[in-house]
């Protein structure tokens, strides 16, 4: 394998597209060398007399295994892997190899991942387990601009975020426990029942998400709807029409509505006030990943795991600041006079960035939520190229007018109200006129107000109605989740963090739990909480996983030792799993049996079987033959093995009877087909049957 001559300072970079980024900002000259070592880009630099040479990873390079070789559970020892030894399609051998070539020349190491808990652990586990070191500088950088980067590499730290990395770790560490052991107890119960193996996996997070989902689904499903009415109506002002608003607007009773349009057919009223307000709208926020996700929903209809996936291609070609953040803060340490000089050379945002330059007001408007490692989500007054497609363009636009109506001054508009009586009861009729549009300038087309100018009218002034009607209509049931609403559910449960959600709804998606663009759960989905929440409440509820959360960022904010934490999971997660394991089989034929229900097609139990006293005698159908037959579901137990069949007619329809034989003590079956009717006993030898009773 070729390599470099040595010595050199080693960069530990995420992904390739960075680490070529990184590397011309470093380069005295903007040229680093690239050397391709087993096809991955190396980069070669010079700065200040000092060789650098940065090396790309592909995200993760390394995984969590069992150190057992066995498949069962619980599942409580793990190591770090290679990731191509865990995942045979991981393309990560070539990196890692690389990286360990490299090593051998590397004075020091400087860790260039993104500065978050996945980038830190990234780095962590290339420094530890790759390159056998234990000691590296931190670069820290929210954009990868030459400026930022150079910040960062001459303010670099000398350790790396001890804080940033346990939390990290803790959560892989968590995530993988109950991944793999919950879903193994699944699967296990599911192939113990039906014969056959299936995935059936939930973790720490998709648990409660798609609890979510399925307890919205069984709210819709009840949903009773309510009658109710209205009162419409439309006056004549300066003989243009306008829709008056009744004083309540909602009438639960029919006899109610009924009579205010009796009241009020007369048609003929006054105005009784006119009130005339001016009032100010201030911009909205800076965009954290959220806002992002929900704004590009809203107007692109992106899903929010294609908003970040789009975001993210965008920091790694420097136009925008790093994607994963909670903030809404704007620090003016940033630049903003640079960023809007730069946005000033891009036509599309020329004319209002050179209008915000010329007011010389560069503090932008914030939210109050702070991430300790990022600033809110802003362009870098980079411009785009024309390789970039028209989703990535769609998104850059929206975040940089959003950055642009920052810099605003507050909208301003009237609003104006119309109050008419008739017969003592009150209409109301709203407009609006705007003032100022301020901001919302600069934002649009992705917000705007609408303005209704009413007529200057005078009080007391006579009215015509052109109707009063009474209007029937019913509640409606709570509306479905879709993808933006779902991932607001979970921000509001404290379900994931900012960087996990969006793929946790892909995984539901991928793992046949949930579909639709308005999402529905689907019979595997239903049938898996359906047993949890009878089973395992604590797996699909919510509070677990915010108290796991909590434990996490205090291990962020070292007030607790991950060890310590670690070994009081395992020991209530080694607790839980040996009661799952004693329920194995009743969980198994419940999963079995709602998954079967929620199809159309339930299985049937007749009763407990006689001969191994331990099984459940159930109706199953031949995969071969297609014939139906009973059979003892201990037969899957490989520690019982029960071989009880009993044969059944192979047409018409079965139900049981819930009694059992005098003679034998088997189950009592009732069989129709047609007129014909019989309740029988299931064994053939029966001496029931030998005497035609």
């Amino acid at each position: 394998m070729s390599t470099i001559e040595g010595p050199y300072i080693l960069g530990i970079s995420e992904k390739p597209q960075a680490a070529q980024r990184i590397a011309r900002a470093l380069d005295k000259n903007n040229k680093p060398e690239l050397n391709r070592i087993k096809n991955v880009p190396v980069y070669l630099c010079q700065r200040d007399g000092i060789k650098i040479v940065i090396a790309p990873a592909l995200g993760h390079l390394l995984a969590l295994s069992s150190i057992s070789k066995t498949w069962n559970y619980p599942v409580l020892d793990y190591e770090w892997k290679p990731n191509y030894e865990v995942n045979k399609t991981a393309r990560t051998k070539n990196f890692i190899d690389v990286f360990k070539s490299l090593s051998k020349n590397a004075t020091d190491i400087i860790v260039m991942t993104d500065f978050d808990r996945e980038g830190e652990v990234i780095g962590y586990l290339i420094l530890k387990y790759i390159l056998g070191r234990d000691q590296a500088e931190r670069m820290k950088f929210s954009t990868l601009t030459r400026r930022d980067i150079i910040k960062a590499y001459d303010n670099r730290e000398k350790t790396l975020d001890s804080g940033f990395l346990n939390s990290g770790l803790i959560r892989h560490y968590v995530d993988w426990l109950y991944g793999i052991n919950y879903s193994r107890a699944l699967s296990s119960a599911f192939k113990r029942v039906s014969g056959r193996f299936k995935t059936i996996s939930i973790g720490r997070v998709q648990g409660p998400t798609l609890n979510s989902v399925v307890e919205l689904e069984n709210e819709i499903n009840i949903f009773l709807p309510i009658p109710y009415w209205t009162i419409e109506s439309e006056v004549i002002l300066e003989s243009k029409n306008f829709k008056a608003s009744y004083e309540k607007s909602r009438i639960n009773n029919q006899k109610e509505a009924f009579q205010i349009v009796d009241d009020c057919r007369s048609l003929v009223g006054k105005i009784k006030d006119i009130i005339q307000e001016k009032k100010s709208r201030y911009p909205f926020p800076p965009f954290n990943l959220g806002d992002l996700q929900r704004e590009a929903y809203i107007h692109f209809k992106f899903s929010p795991h294609k908003t970040l996936e789009i975001a993210e291609k965008l920091y790694l070609s420097a136009l925008i600041s790093y994607p994963r953040t909670d903030s809404q803060k704007l620090p003016m340490t940033l630049g903003h006079k640079s960023i809007l000089t730069k946005l000033e050379n891009q036509n599309n945002y020329k004319d209002y960035a050179n209008e915000i330059i010329t007011s010389k007001k560069f503090k932008p408007s914030e939210g109050k939520k702070i991430d300790a490692a990022h600033p809110a989500i802003h362009p870098t007054g980079n411009k785009p190229d024309k390789s970039f497609s028209s989703r990535e363009i769609k998104l850059y636009d929206l975040i940089v007018k959003r950055y642009l109506s920052l810099f605003g001054k507050p909208a301003l508009f009237s609003n104006k109200s119309i109050i008419i009586e008739i017969n003592k009861h009150k209409f109301e009729v709203k407009g609006s006129e705007i003032i100022d549009e301020g901001w919302i300038r600069y934002y649009k087309p992705y917000y705007s107000l609408k303005e209704k100018i009413l007529p200057e009218i005078d009080i007391e002034n006579e009215i015509i109605f052109n109707f009063i009607d009474a209007k029937e209509h019913f509640t409606s049931p709570p509306y479905r989740y879709n993808e933006s609403t779902l991932l607001r559910k979970m921000e509001d449960e404290k379900i994931g963090t900012k960087a996990t959600r969006a793929g946790i709804i892909q995984t539901l998606f991928a793992r046949g739990y949930i579909e639709g663009s308005i999402i529905n759960a689907t019979p595997l989905g239903l049938a898996v909480v359906s047993v949890l929440q009878e089973q395992y409440p604590v797996l699909v509820k919510s509070e677990m996983t915010r108290n796991l959360e909590e434990i996490m960022e205090n291990v962020q904010d070292q007030k607790k030792d991950i060890d310590k934490i670690i070994l009081s999971i395992k020991k209530e997660l080694k607790e839980m799993l040996v009661s799952f394991h004693t329920k194995e089989l009743e969980i198994g034929s419940s999963l079995y049996n709602n998954l079967k229900k929620s199809e159309g097609s339930e299985i049937i139990v007749l009763g407990k079987c006689i001969e191994c006293k331990k099984g459940d005698l159930r109706i199953i159908r031949s995969k071969k033959t297609g014939k139906r037959f009973i059979a003892c579901s201990s037969y899957f137990d490989k520690a019982i093995k029960c071989n009880a069949t009993y044969p059944l007619p192979s047409t018409g329809s079965i139900k049981t009877t819930g009694q059992k034989c005098s003679f034998d003590g088997l189950p009592i079956i009732e069989w129709r087909k047609g007129k014909l009717k019989k309740i029988m006993c299931i064994s053939p030898e029966c001496p029931s049957k030998k005497k035609g009773d």
